[in-house]
């Protein structure tokens, strides 16, 4: 089942994102369906931190269902796709930069894996770590978009095109190969009309849907058939569902509606989605009426936005009067609603990181007590031997609160046990914080969202011990 490693993409620069994945292991012509697609790139993710530190890695099915966003209770399919992967073989080739040298290499993409009980243990080949780890190529995928897909071949295609973020189209590809790259047999669909009709059509209608990209297709013919193909990529900081195409109503300047649209895109940094979305639920003057205001704060003015898109859809959606005001005075107001906003945001997710936080302990505490019983005493016993200096000043300067036999109650001290069985213990397994707030109400969601748009390097977005 050797799988043709054919373009390794062009190398750039992209800002951090879920799981970075090498060049070929995207653009490589397989059979994966969408569950192997899936639990493959969670895989990767949840080992990537320590790829190159452990031969084996462990998931529990639990988290790995959660990670795919797969609500069924059918672990079988699960083990199948995981077989899949061990008998699927990716080959690539790297051309050495000094010798020209052409070196290839095959691997499957896991190398073995293990079913106990709740646990998934699972290894990559040598060579398939260092290709992995040390990606000079490699594509974005986030694993909550990808959650949402319905197809292999609406997966694949985002797949393919998020490797050229930040480019206004993918590179050219051969027809033969891109049928490849998504996955069709050989034999199927020789008539393009049936695989634009039945692959391409939907695949670009499923990124278009359930991506941050929008992406649309061109093709380069030879004697009136179809050789090539390419992908006009756009981007959508946030995914809102297509629906059926509206007209915009009530535009009598055709000057006037091209003059917004640039202005959003280029000033605001709107998406193309964005614009038309915003052009058919508001009037074309009072979008207008916004834009201007917006522009003539003092914030706006002085760079001190971070997010343009959302402090001017927040003056749309709030819809902010300028009325019977001084105009420094209106922004001034309109800043101030804004930054509530913020802090409210802020507040919700300080009551989901004291959640987060009461899951970790509880999550530390159940991995403690369901050791061996010699386990255990031997963890004890190491914990002990480590915490003795901090036990001991606990003990003196709290010694009306504590005793020997109480100290292990102490908040500093069960902070340095959770230390430690984070460090020690192989049974236990935690959500990152972002990841447990995918687990929690809407509310909270959006709290994060809006904070993460804001300010993406806000410490409450982070979590250590």
């Amino acid at each position: 089942m050797g799988q043709n490693v054919t373009d390794m993409g062009f190398n750039k620069t992209e800002n951090k994102r879920e799981l970075k994945k090498h060049a070929a292991t995207i653009h490589c012509s397989n059979t994966l369906s969408l569950l192997q697609r899936k639990v493959s790139n969670a895989l990767l993710y949840h080992a990537y931190n320590e790829l190159m530190l452990k031969d084996e890695h462990e998931i529990t099915v639990k988290q790995l269902c959660r990670l795919i966003g797969y609500q069924g209770n059918n672990h079988a399919v699960i083990k199948e796709a995981l077989k899949g992967l061990i008998s699927t073989v990716i080959e690539w080739n790297v051309i050495d930069d000094e010798t020209g040298t052409e070196n290839w290499t095959a691997s499957s993409i896991i190398a073995s894996v293990s079913l106990e009980g709740p646990i998934c243990y699972y290894a990559y080949s040598p060579r398939m770590k260092q290709l992995l780890h040390s990606p000079s190529m490699f594509g974005k995928i986030d694993l909550v978009i990808q959650s949402k897909f319905r197809s292999s071949y609406g997966l694949a295609l985002y797949e393919n095109c998020i490797r050229y973020r930040g480019l206004p189209y993918s590179k050219w590809f051969d027809i033969d190969l891109f049928k490849k790259l998504m996955g069709i047999p050989a034999g199927m669909y020789e008539v393009f009309r049936d695989f634009k009709k039945r692959v391409l059509d939907k695949a670009i209608d499923e990124v278009n849907t359930y991506s941050d990209l929008i992406v649309s297709s061109e093709f380069l013919k030879e004697s009136r058939k179809v050789k090539r193909i390419r992908f006009k990529l756009e981007e959508r900081a946030k995914k809102i569902k297509l629906g059926d195409p509206k007209k915009v109503k009530n535009l009598t300047h055709a000057t006037d509606l091209e003059t917004t649209r640039n202005q959003l895109l280029s000033d605001f940094n709107l998406t193309i989605e964005q614009i038309e979305k915003l052009l058919l639920e508001h009037d074309l003057t009072f979008i207008r009426e916004k834009i201007d205001m917006v522009a003539a704060s003092k914030p706006f003015q002085t760079g001190k936005i971070q997010n343009r898109a959302g402090y001017l859809l927040s003056a749309i959606k709030n819809n902010y009067q300028a009325a019977k005001v001084k105009t420094h005075e209106v922004i001034h107001l309109q800043d101030i609603k804004f930054e509530l906003e913020v802090t409210e945001a802020k507040r919700e997710i300080e009551c989901s990181r004291v959640n987060y936080q009461q899951y970790r302990e509880e999550a530390i505490e159940a991995a403690i007590n369901d050791l061996h019983p010699d386990d255990k005493r031997q963890f004890m016993q190491m914990f002990l031997h480590y915490a003795e200096p901090a036990i001991h000043t606990v003990l003196q300067l709290q010694r009306n609160k504590y005793t020997r036999e109480t100290v292990l109650d102490s908040p500093q001290i069960k902070a340095l046990m959770r230390h430690l069985a984070l460090r020690e213990l192989d049974n236990l397994s935690l959500m990152p914080l972002e990841e447990f707030i995918l687990t929690q109400n809407e509310k909270t969601r959006e709290a994060w969202q809006k904070l993460k748009s804001y300010d993406p390097d806000h410490p409450l977005l982070r979590f250590s011990e």
